[in-house]
């Protein structure tokens, strides 16, 4: 047994309510405000004073990309595009011959000298020879450089499955940017990875999510690396009782057919690796003018987005998670796109006791959240995309942008059921900036400046409840996670400063001491 003591341990069954100790057996919470005297054998922790809470979940992350991301040159904090471009060209001078480049991360709406899309133009300037791919912050687009639309032989009339682009200038020639699912035209080129780099990714990922907190996440990783069966073997031979991470797969629409040839061995996991609902992408993104708008775009009223499927294709998926009795988790941006999901989801409806995942949603109205209340849904939110995403997001929708805009209050207030999550590595999966971007509605241009629709800020409680409840619920498991108390799963996440006793401007910088996961000391 272990007694954790010397803290303010938040228990999160109300707003206020903290215990002084935690006596821990195994892997779950034995006692709480428990006598010491009365258990001389246990091993007794000291935490310094600081504060505790139940162990903070991701309830929306891409594991293997966060993974990939850290081991990559990663450019989401270059500040211009010229910077962007130097240090591309320093990471190409390190490859190995006939190795081809492969950038991460970066966001045009950062960059103060050229906010525009990288081209083939720009990458050219990297190299002209070695082939060269840079993906968007988004994951929603791609650009290469013209030694990369030599290799695969790219043309403008290329065919791909789904909705996407390959955008072309006004002469009709390739300008090397690929939207949504065109954009495995270019990353299918390159090699699939062996199992030990997956593991190696999966093992960066969460050595570093412990660093912040993070105890387990909700993740999407079963279909870009290396197939279904392959990719959760490394799931599961990588998280074990040796690096304990609660992880929670869903299934990406592509893998059903797989997954129904064998469903009762996939469903059968271990104590840290299950698979819950069923992924499907509706749309795009605002950044990449993909999200399906019902009023289009301020510079382009014509364009609502896309649709990754036809509105068939849609039905078809969600009938066959249905018949295999799974709930859906839905990557919605766009109004429009909310709107044609419900029509959807009510005709089919989820097995009783499930719920579907609303993955996003930042932009709604409230005829659509009157809409969805007595629904079987749970909405998976991101804060951190309304820090990034605005303003420039409303100058891009233009004046009819719906109104409802990242409305976490407004959803609870009718009793709808949140978690939130980072999308990371789209962004950095630090649950204190989404608490601060939640608390203070600010933004990353200006963290404690302007606050925008500031009727939708939640209370410090609120936002920490949503990594923690919230996200308990989101994993079907609010009796035994997201809470201090007996019985639940001895996950903690330790803190240097108390949260609720500090300006919300401080927010951000809250850091995290030590965090456990199943009893056990894992930072």
């Amino acid at each position: 047994m272990k007694l954790l003591e010397n803290a303010r341990f938040y228990t999160m069954k109300k707003e206020g309510d903290y215990v002084d100790n935690v006596l821990l057996d195994g892997g779950k919470i034995q006692a709480v405000n428990v006598n010491p005297a009365d258990y001389p054998t246990a091993t007794r922790l000291d935490l310094n004073g600081d504060t505790v809470f139940p162990g903070f979940v991701d309830s929306h992350i891409h594991l293997l990309w966060y993974g990939q991301a850290l081991d990559r040159l990663n450019l989401n904090e270059t500040k211009t595009k010229q910077e962007a471009i130097e240090q591309m060209i320093e990471r190409k001078e390190m490859l190995t011959e006939g190795e081809w480049l492969f950038v991460e991360g970066y966001d045009e709406n950062k960059w103060t000298d050229d906010n525009t899309l990288l081209t083939a133009n720009d990458l050219d300037q990297v190299s002209e020879t070695v082939p060269v791919l840079v993906r968007r912050i988004d994951y929603h687009s791609v650009s290469i450089n013209h030694a990369f639309l030599n290799a695969i032989s790219l043309t403008k009339d290329a065919s791909f499955s789904g909705g996407g682009e390959i955008v072309v200038d006004e002469n009709g020639e390739l300008t090397g940017i690929l939207k949504d699912n065109a954009t495995d035209l270019a990353i299918q080129a390159f090699k699939a990875p062996t199992t030990k780099e997956m593991s190696h990714w999966l093992t960066l990922a969460i050595q570093d999510l412990f660093k912040k907190g993070i105890t387990g996440a909700h993740s999407e990783d079963l279909h870009y690396f290396n197939g279904f069966k392959g990719t959760l073997d490394v799931f599961r031979q990588t998280i074990t009782a040796k690096m304990p991470f609660r992880a929670q797969l869903l299934i990406h629409h592509a893998e059903l057919g797989v997954f129904k040839q064998e469903k009762e061995r996939f469903m059968d996991g271990n104590e840290f690796v299950e698979l819950d609902a069923v992924k499907i992408f509706f749309d795009g993104t605002v950044g990449s003018r993909t999200a399906y708008m019902s009023m289009g775009y301020a510079d382009s009223p014509d364009n609502h987005g896309l649709k990754i499927h036809s509105d068939e294709e849609f039905i078809a998926i969600v009938k066959e998670a249905r018949k295999l009795e799974l709930p859906v988790a839905i990557h919605i941006l766009g109004d429009a796109a909310f709107s044609s999901v419900l029509s959807v989801l009510k005709k089919y409806p989820p097995k009783s006791g499930l719920h579907d995942r609303m993955i996003h949603t930042p932009w709604l109205t409230d005829e659509l959240i009157e809409e969805a209340k007595d629904m079987p849904l749970l909405f998976d939110i991101q804060p951190q995309f309304m820090a990034s995403d605005l303003p420039w997001a409303l100058d891009v929708l233009g004046e009819n942008y719906p109104k409802r805009a990242f409305a976490w209050k407004t959803l609870l207030k009718n009793n709808l059921t949140l978690a939130f999550g980072s999308d990371a590595p789209i962004e950095i999966p630090n649950p204190f900036y989404g608490i601060h971007a939640a608390v203070t509605r600010t933004t990353n241009h200006d963290l404690n400046g302007k606050a925008y629709f500031e009727n939708e800020a939640l209370t410090t409680y609120e936002a920490i409840s949503l990594y923690t409840t919230g996200s308990a619920k989101a994993s079907y498991k609010p009796f035994s996670r997201g809470k201090i108390a007996p019985g639940y799963d001895a996950d903690l996440t330790v803190v240097a400063t108390n949260p609720f006793e500090v300006p919300n401007s401080d927010l951000r910088d809250i850091k995290v001491t030590q965090t456990f996961v199943s009893g056990e000391k894992v930072y």
